[in-house]
C-alpha cells in the first residue's frame, strides 16, 4: 500500500469518528426530540404539515441506525455486517432506498401541504390540507417505495467480488439509473420548485385574518422551507453516487483511484446525512413555538421530582406534583 493510499485510508477512519458517530448521535437524539416537542403541542400534531415532519422523524429514526451505522462501523471500525451475513445485506439495501427516498419526499409533500393551505380555492384548500389526506398520502407513499424497492431485497446478496451486492443486472441497471436520479432527483426538484413558487404566489394574494394563527403557520413554513434549502445542498449528491458506482463497476481501478473514490463518496455521504441530522435544530432555532414546548418538557424532567413547601393559611403543607395527572409526563 502507497503512502498516499494509507494516508487516504486514515483520514477515511478520522472522518468516521469526528463526524459519523456525531452525526448518528445527534440524529437520534435530533428526532426524538422532534417527536416529542411535535406531540406535546396539540397545535402541531393537529397540522397537517407537521404531520408530514414527525413522519420525516420516524424515518431518521429507522434510517440512521440501520444503513448509516452499518457503514460508519465498515469504514471507520473495520466491522462489515452487511458482508458478513446475507439477511443483514438484503435489509441494508432495501433500507438503504426505501427510507432514503422517503426522508427526500415527506418535506415535499410538507410543501405541497402548505401550497394547499395557502391556496385561495377553498376546494382545493379543503381537500389537500387535512389530515385525512395527509395520513392517505404517508401511506400510500410508504406503499409505493416499499413495493419499488421489493425486488432489491429480494435479489440482494452476498458474493465474494463485490461483497454485499444487487446481483440482477437488470434491477439494479434501472436502480441506479433510473429510478434513483428520477425519484431521488428530479420529481423533488420539480416539486418543490413548483410549491415554493406556489406558496410565494399565493401568499402575495392572501388576506390574513387571524393574527397568532398566521404567527404560528408563519413559524412552520419557515421551518419547512429551511429544511427544504438543507436537502437541496446535501440530499441529491445521492443519485450522483449511484450513477457513478454504476458507470464505473466494469472498469479496473488502481488502488490509488479506490482510495479516492472512497473518501469522496465518504464525503457525499456525510453531506446527505447532514439532512438528518439538522432537521431538529432547523426547527430549534426558527421556531420559539418549539423552543418553548422543549422547554417545558425539560422543565417538568427536571421538576417532576421537586418537592416545594408551600405555606398557606392555618397549616404549612408539602405539595408536589400529582401522579394522577392527565397530561402526559
Amino acid at each position: 500500500m502507497s503512502s498516499a493510499v494509507a494516508t487516504i485510508h486514515t483520514v477515511a477512519v478520522w472522518l468516521n469518528y469526528f463526524f459519523g458517530i456525531p452525526i448518528i448521535v445527534f440524529g437520534m437524539i435530533g428526532a426524538i426530540l422532534t417527536i416529542i416537542v411535535f406531540m406535546r403541542q396539540r397545535a402541531f400534531w393537529q397540522n397537517p404539515t407537521i404531520i408530514y415532519l414527525l413522519a420525516g422523524s420516524v424515518t431518521t429514526i429507522v434510517h440512521l441506525p440501520t444503513v448509516y451505522l452499518p457503514v460508519v462501523l465498515a469504514q471507520g471500525f473495520g466491522i462489515v455486517l452487511f458482508a458478513e451475513y446475507d439477511i443483514i445485506c438484503r435489509l441494508f439495501n432495501y433500507f438503504l432506498y426505501a427510507t432514503t427516498v422517503s426522508s427526500i419526499y415527506f418535506p415535499c409533500l410538507a410543501a405541497f401541504d402548505q401550497y394547499a393551505s395557502t391556496s385561495r380555492n377553498a376546494a382545493f384548500r379543503n381537500r389537500w390540507h387535512s389530515v385525512k389526506a395527509v395520513r392517505w398520502a404517508i401511506f400510500v407513499m410508504v406503499l409505493f417505495w416499499s413495493l419499488l424497492y421489493l425486488p432489491v431485497l429480494i435479489v440482494s446478496q452476498l458474493t465474494r467480488s463485490n461483497g454485499c451486492y444487487i446481483t440482477n443486472y437488470y434491477i439494479r441497471t434501472m436502480t441506479n439509473y433510473v429510478t434513483v436520479p428520477l425519484f431521488f432527483t428530479v420529481v423533488p426538484v420539480i416539486l418543490i420548485i413548483f410549491c415554493l413558487q406556489g406558496i410565494l404566489r399565493n401568499l402575495r394574494r392572501l388576506k390574513l385574518h387571524n393574527a397568532q394563527q398566521d404567527r404560528f403557520e408563519r413559524q412552520i413554513r419557515r421551518m419547512l422551507i429551511a429544511q427544504i434549502l438543507v436537502l437541496a445542498v446535501s440530499g441529491f449528491p445521492f443519485a450522483l453516487e449511484s450513477v457513478y458506482l454504476e458507470a464505473t463497476a466494469s472498469i479496473v481501478k488502481t488502488n490509488l483511484r479506490s482510495a479516492v473514490e472512497s473518501i469522496s463518496l465518504e464525503v457525499l455521504r456525510f453531506f446527505f446525512h447532514v439532512n438528518f441530522v439538522g432537521t431538529f435544530y432547523i426547527y430549534l432555532y426558527i421556531s420559539s413555538e418549539v423552543r418553548k414546548t422543549l422547554l417545558q418538557f425539560f422543565m417538568r424532567i427536571v421538576g417532576y421530582n421537586i418537592v416545594v413547601p408551600v405555606t398557606t393559611t392555618g397549616a404549612n403543607h408539602i405539595i408536589g406534583p400529582t401522579h394522577n395527572s392527565t397530561n402526559p409526563a
